[in-house]
């Protein structure tokens, strides 16, 4: 698979083509876990151990 990575505005405007991305299919993948967690906050606030 190929990936086209471009550089855009806010406005969706491309202002750059970056390197083109090849991905390989021989390996093995391990597939991401289902689950519905969701990982927790970095913020500074929730990084307390009050919060925890």
């Amino acid at each position: 698979m190929t990936i086209r990575v471009y550089t855009v505005t806010r406005d969706g405007a491309v202002t750059a083509r970056r390197p083109i991305v090849t991905v390989t299919y021989d390996r093995e993948v391990v597939p991401t876990p289902m689950s519905t967690a969701l990982p927790p906050c970095a913020c500074p606030i929730h990084r307390a151990e009050s919060c925890r």
